[in-house]
């Protein structure tokens, strides 16, 4: 059979919808349609009850959800390993934040490559929560994200799991002429800039019900920038635009050349995990895992 009809079905299970599985599997509806009754045929039953207003999927489909997705990852593994020869390389997958893949991923590639020469990784960024989608669809063979300490882990049943990679701090901090009008108590003076991260973001959530944020408005601070990603966040703190939380990772160096300030004794800390995720049926994921 064509093993990429288990992609198919996956996407059916995932969307619920022949129109949007067959849009992201990017073929027209009447192509999926076909493909899905060639699975059918493949199992020897339908797994569609298809009516004159609606579709309904087979129970059997969604009790096997699992078993779809690590068929197709045992797949993905096999043709590696084909295609390697053997030698223990294959190709890798890994889905990652922005503010992880400045500073912390490019250490973490290392590593893994150091442990197995003949790997080739795909690296993939993007936000948190899209980070999240792309590993839970099965794209990624890891996924590495921050998790804030003291907050709910992620719910993560049993079939995945999970590594942590580092300790990490979100921290304030400014830089540029801003850190030259620091009060003796090491506080900005007066009405002093801001840049924050969106509501709706994981670091402007952390910010959020850390309270730093609401502490700096208190103290006089104003909201001047808002931006999504902490490379840019980063930027302005350094240029003097404002003061930003930005990971500790990211700019320790800067803080020890003086270039920026920590702020956090008056604001704040946030204490994070750099966390490394894989499906455990995924056996290359587990295989390079074990070896660093």
């Amino acid at each position: 059979m064509d093993t990429r009809l288990f992609d198919d079905v996956l996407a059916l299970l995932e969307e619920g919808n022949l129109t949007r599985a067959a849009a992201r599997r990017n073929v027209t509806q009447p192509a999926f349609s076909r493909r899905i009754r060639n699975f059918e045929n493949w199992v020897g039953i339908p797994l569609l009850n298809r009516s004159a207003n609606r579709i309904d999927l087979h129970p059997a489909l969604a009790a096997n959800r699992s078993e779809i997705r690590a068929t197709i990852q045992r797949i993905e593994a096999l043709r590696a390993r084909l295609r390697d020869g053997g030698t223990g390389g294959g190709r890798l997958v890994l889905v990652t934040q922005h503010a992880l893949a400045a500073r912390i991923t490019p250490d973490a590639l290392a590593a893994l490559h150091e442990a197995e020469p003949a790997l080739t990784t795909r690296l993939r960024t993007m936000n948190r929560e899209d980070c999240l989608s792309f590993f839970v669809r099965g794209d990624a063979d890891l996924l590495m994200i921050y998790e804030a300490r003291g907050f709910p882990r992620l719910p993560f049943d049993d079939s995945i799991g999970r590594r942590t990679w580092m300790p990490d701090t979100l921290i304030p901090v400014c830089g540029g002429p801003m850190r030259h009008r620091l009060g003796t108590d090491g506080k900005p003076r007066g009405r002093f800039a801001i840049i924050r991260y969106p509501e709706d973001s994981h670091f402007g959530q952390l910010v959020d019900r850390n309270g730093g944020e609401s502490a700096m408005l208190d103290h006089g601070g104003h909201i001047a920038v808002e931006t999504a990603f902490s490379i840019a966040a980063l930027q302005l703190a350094e240029a003097g635009t404002g003061v930003a939380w930005v990971p500790h990772s990211m700019c320790l160096q800067k803080i020890a050349s003086g270039n920026l300030v920590n702020l956090g004794v008056h604001f704040g800390l946030i204490a994070l995990n750099v966390s490394l995720f894989f499906a455990k049926q995924n056996i290359q994921a587990q295989r390079v895992l074990s070896r660093l």
